[in-house]
């Protein structure tokens, strides 16, 4: 299993009152699109994923290694993810990542 550590930025008052530190456990060849996708959808022990905070809001994924990637959402409220820092298909393992924070633009 590869276990990160996720963390994100609160967007009203009383959406951190949990501890607000989730571990995000996933299997040994999960890829940096699945991390992503449980960021921005939970599950796999995140249970604090991106909100949806309206029409065009921007969130950056922050890491240990160095930003991750941008999330968005157009003027639909769909979610677009982009500015990828490697291949979306590269396996987490080669990427050494532990810790990663989601940061409200």
């Amino acid at each position: 299993m590869v276990t990160i550590s996720f963390r994100r930025v609160s967007v009203c008052m009383g959406d951190d009152a949990g501890n607000g530190e989730y571990i995000i456990a996933l299997q040994d060849n999960a890829t940096l699109k699945e991390l992503l996708h449980v960021i921005l959808h939970g599950g796999s022990g995140n249970d604090w994923p991106i909100p949806y905070t309206g029409a065009n809001s921007f969130w950056v994924i922050h890491s240990d290694i160095g930003d991750l990637a941008r999330i968005f959402t157009d003027n639909n409220g769909e979610w677009h993810i982009t500015d990828y820092c490697c291949d979306e298909q590269t396996p987490l393992k080669e990427l050494g990542i532990t810790w990663t924070f989601g940061d409200r633009q």
